[in-house]
């Protein structure tokens, strides 16, 4: 399978953590490009981006999903990896890890992580399960809301991906409703700025709307 990926990093005032995520991943032997979409900062993430060896764009609209749509439509390469901005430690040979898992027939590979300070109770109250409802063929998924993957972006409709912060979800479902598996693979362990109930509470009502929504199309469909 040939190298050559691209990264797409969204960051929202991340100027603490996105430097070093970009140097990190940017001199890695399969990546031929690294973009960060500066989503509406005010704190220096776009200079620290661009300091670190990345290529910045702007996306002026606030919201997770409208950031990756302009990042994923600006990469050059057909395959492409989005990877978090507030990442404080990881093991940078996860590029590779995923990147090596591609296979025919794959049009998704997941990085499973692990975070010693977070249970992540989005991902088993309420994704999960419906998953198991609406989605049984994607039960072996153990970290669908990972904001850590490879996929072909060719085989998404990209103009169509959810504007939220429910758009990492969002292109896992795309891309297995195109007919495509989704594998998944060990990364390792990391560690990420922790969000306020806030946060959480309105993800989880995006991420139950999104999954309203792909079950209404199943219906129709």
């Amino acid at each position: 399978m040939a190298d050559g990926i691209s990264i797409v990093i969204p960051a929202r005032n991340e100027a603490k953590t996105v430097g070093r995520v970009v140097a990190a991943v940017a001199g890695r032997r399969s990546v031929n490009e690294v973009i960060v979409v500066d989503n509406a900062s005010w704190d220096g993430t776009a200079e620290a981006a661009a300091e670190a060896g990345a290529t910045v764009i702007e996306e002026a609209e606030p919201g997770l999903g409208r950031a990756l749509k302009t990042g994923f439509a600006a990469a050059k390469g057909d395959w492409v990896m989005k990877i978090d901005a507030d990442l404080e430690t990881f093991d940078s040979g996860l590029v590779e890890t995923l990147t090596e898992a591609r296979e025919p027939g794959v049009g998704m590979i997941k990085g499973n992580w692990q975070d010693p300070t977070d249970d992540l109770p989005m991902t088993r109250l309420l994704i999960r399960p419906a998953i198991k409802l609406i989605y049984p063929e994607l039960a072996h998924v153990r970290a669908p809301n990972s904001g850590i993957y490879l996929f072909d972006r060719d085989l998404i409709d990209l103009p169509k991906l959810a504007d939220t912060n429910a758009a990492d979800i969002d292109v896992m479902l795309r891309v297995h409703t195109a007919g495509y598996a989704i594998a998944e693979v060990e990364i390792g362990e990391i560690k990420h700025d922790p969000r306020n109930k806030q946060h959480y509470n309105a993800m989880a009502e995006n991420i139950l709307n999104l999954f309203l929504k792909h079950h209404a199309q199943q219906l129709e469909g």
